[in-house]
């Protein structure tokens, strides 16, 4: 019996992959272990290899909706999930494609086949109001089909020439389209800036739907910055105004969203009956695919629940209309979770079956993110089954589609680089042109006055012509007493900022030795035989005042060094691992006083990196004192140690308050205060990341930071590191 069940399984093997990766047992392998949490990143040089990150399991489960434009009739939504967005829907039961809203209640045909008719509409236009239409259909499909780079520059396009036409109704939906697609994009400050210039065109404009749309659009992005109460005010009030302006199909859109909000909340009654309200509506509108993404959902939801048998009903509706449009990709995708609920149930051979159909539509989608959820869960099954071997085969499989994946987001990061680049160069371009044609119609208007005059001039006499030559020649005097207070205010702010600069470095360099006489008597007076326990605390007060001095000043040195050139560096091969111990060493006391507690675990052997140590040095002193400071009393701090390919990284993490969205931009500027403060009332000049990673750059290093508001902060240093050199 066990051989024909082993013979029966082992054909569902799928098709083969083209990677190749060792062998390995990934730890993905148990239910609901490959979301992690996924900070704002912010790289200070070009992205390291070997560091990927996950999204939120329950939060980001389902806010990959969109809002149907009121104006155009083309679907709105994108067939594939953003890169940053592939892990999280997928590791739960729906992919951001599946959590589409569609407007069109009777359902297109095949994407190829409407996009392709898209574009030839776009390129048989006649007009200008024709041809914006148009383009916002084909962006609009780009975007459904994932092609959001593209999508992105199609609606900036339309985007100016809709204000160029003065067309304020397209202006908002080709602003509401550059919004969503910088959020496919992962780049939320943009969409959140796109989106709040919407909401201004849409006030003045009147609509409610479109009014109702831009607040859902706000919703899903406040959400993505965490800020929950934001974005569920947006959803409530996008709600309100759908209802106001009658329309039943932005309703049952927002209910959908908001209904997954709840979800992500955990919040499963009210989930439960916002998703119904939205999948009555939708069923009143006939619109299959509607339809079926809120039975998914709803299944989804009931598998939460433990209500494993609802949930299979749930899906099994949802497959049936999938199937009837013949939607490759979500067919694939609810086979697979009808295929989950089933081991769940201890049903296996069941959902063998549906994964075996599953894997017979995956390999006509040439799609990674689908074979890779299918891969799992068959590993999951067969584990289930006992069938260990088949399971690891699964797991192999799952890597390298895994791997498969990581290759397509570098891909789509370039193309989407490069289409930011493009972007940026046709606004230059078109900043240039009517600076060009300002130029000229001001060289057009002095002419014609110097016509004028000159005919005036022949008419009037010598005295006329005087009196020109006298205006031109107060305008040229004119024109030099500008420049020469110009040339003089400026050369007065240069020599002002040498002057400070040197300033500082004079401060800074005669303090330098009477806070060294200071820390050194100071340590004297501590270790006088006769001392008692107050003034050694007093000593260790001075020593770490005079300490916390003698940084200061030669942050100002370094700083001063920096911006004349002048800094010097003494490279040579350094055991990473251990420099960084004695700079943990050196800090414990400072850590002590917080009870705080600094965790530096030994670390497997290491290349040696090529760097100047006192630089280094300073650099870690920087890093981990940060952290000191702004982690709370009794925190942890750990400092961990690993490999990159051509790198050597050290990461120092701490439990403090994290930084928010507004630090990022100036984390890394001199001087400049963050809305973050240290907890134990430190000073902080704003100095010390600055100079950190300017030291690593000089030393061919680059500095990294991950964090998310009320989760801590992470710094990475990564040097590079010298061939064949081992510590």
């Amino acid at each position: 019996m066990r051989g024909r069940r082993r013979e029966k399984s082992a054909t569902l093997r799928g098709p083969p992959t083209r990677a190749s990766t060792p062998p390995r047992l990934a730890s993905a392998r148990r239910e609901g272990d490959w979301g992690k949490n996924t900070p704002l990143r912010l790289l200070a040089g070009p992205a390291a290899p070997g560091f990927n990150c996950g999204m939120p399991r329950l939060p980001w489960l389902l806010f990959c909706v969109a809002v149907p434009c009121p104006a155009v009739g083309a679907a709105e939504l994108p067939a594939k999930a953003p890169a940053a967005a592939v892990t999280t829907t997928e590791s739960l039961g729906l992919s951001t494609a599946e959590a589409v809203e569609h407007e069109n209640e009777v359902e297109p045909p095949s994407g190829d086949e409407v996009y392709a008719a898209a574009q030839q509409a776009l390129a048989q236009a006649k007009g200008a109001r024709e041809r914006l239409r148009a383009l916002h259909t084909v962006a609009n499909l780009q975007r459904r089909r994932g092609d959001f780079a593209e999508g992105l520059s199609s609606a900036q396009e339309g985007l100016a020439e809709a204000r160029r036409l003065g067309n304020l109704r397209l202006e908002v939906d080709f602003l509401y389209l550059v919004g969503r697609m910088h959020w496919n994009l992962s780049d939320f400050p943009r969409a959140l800036q796109s989106h709040l210039e919407e909401l201004r065109k849409a006030e003045e404009l009147g609509d409610l739907a479109r009014l109702a749309r831009t607040h859902a659009g706000l919703g899903l992005t406040y959400h993505r910055f965490g800020r929950s109460d934001d974005a569920r005010h947006h959803f409530e009030l996008g709600l309100q105004l759908a209802e106001k302006a009658g329309d039943d199909r932005v309703r049952s859109s927002i209910l959908f969203s908001l209904g997954n909000y709840y979800l992500g909340e955990a919040n499963l009654s009210q989930a439960v009956n916002l998703h119904e309200q939205a999948l009555a509506l939708r069923r009143s509108h006939g619109n299959r695919r509607a339809i079926a993404a809120s039975l998914t959902s709803l299944g989804t939801i009931a598998e939460e629940q433990g209500l494993l048998e609802r949930a299979r009903e749930y899906f099994a509706q949802a497959l049936e209309n999938f199937e009837a449009l013949n939607y490759r990709r979500y067919i694939a995708n609810t086979q697979r979770r009808m295929a989950e609920v089933l081991r769940k149930l201890g049903r296996t051979d069941e959902g063998l079956r549906h994964l075996r159909a599953a894997l017979e539509v995956a390999a006509t989608l040439n799609s990674a993110e689908v074979s890779a959820d299918l891969y799992r869960e068959a590993a999951l099954t067969h584990e289930a089954r006992g069938e260990f071997a088949l399971a690891l085969g699964f797991e192999r499989r799952l890597a390298e589609a895994r791997e498969q994946m990581r290759n397509e987001l570098d891909r789509r990061t370039v193309a989407e680089l490069h289409a930011r680049y493009r972007a940026e160069q046709r606004e230059l371009e078109i900043t240039l042109l009517k600076r060009d044609q300002e130029l000229q119609q001001a060289e057009l208007r002095r002419r014609r006055f110097q016509n004028v005059a000159l005919g005036l001039g022949l008419i009037g006499g010598v005295s006329l012509l005087g009196a020109v030559v006298f205006v031109q020649l107060q305008r040229l005097r004119a024109e030099r007493r500008l420049r020469a207070a110009h040339e003089h205010a400026r050369a007065q702010a240069e020599s002002a900022d040498r002057l400070k600069t040197r300033l500082l470095q004079m401060a800074a360099h005669d303090l330098k030795v009477p806070l060294t006489a200071l820390h050194a008597a100071a340590a004297h007076i501590g270790d006088a035989p006769g001392a008692d326990a107050e003034v050694r605390q007093l000593a260790a007060g001075i020593q770490s005042d005079t300490a916390r001095m003698r940084g200061l000043v030669r942050d100002f040195l370094d700083a001063a060094a920096q911006e004349e050139g002048n800094l010097q560096l003494h490279v040579a091969e350094l055991d990473l691992p251990a420099l960084v111990r004695s700079a943990v060493e050196r800090l414990r006391p400072v850590a002590a006083e917080k009870r705080q507690q600094l965790h530096c675990p030994p670390a497997s052997a290491l290349p040696l990196v090529r760097a100047d140590a006192d630089r280094l040095h300073q650099v870690f002193d920087n890093l981990i004192g940060n952290a000191l400071k702004f982690t709370p009393i009794d925190g942890e701090i750990f400092i961990t140690f690993g490999v990159a390919g051509a790198w050597a990284f050290a990461e120092v993490r701490d439990t403090g308050p994290g930084f928010g969205p507004e630090d990022f931009a100036r984390i890394f500027s001199p001087g400049e205060p963050l809305a973050t403060k240290p907890t134990g009332e430190e000073d902080s000049t704003g100095m010390g990341l600055f100079i950190a990673r300017e030291l690593l750059t000089l030393q061919g290093g680059r500095l990294e930071v991950q964090s998310k508001l009320g989760e801590g902060a992470v710094f990475r240093v990564l040097l590079p590191t010298v061939p064949g050199g081992q510590a």
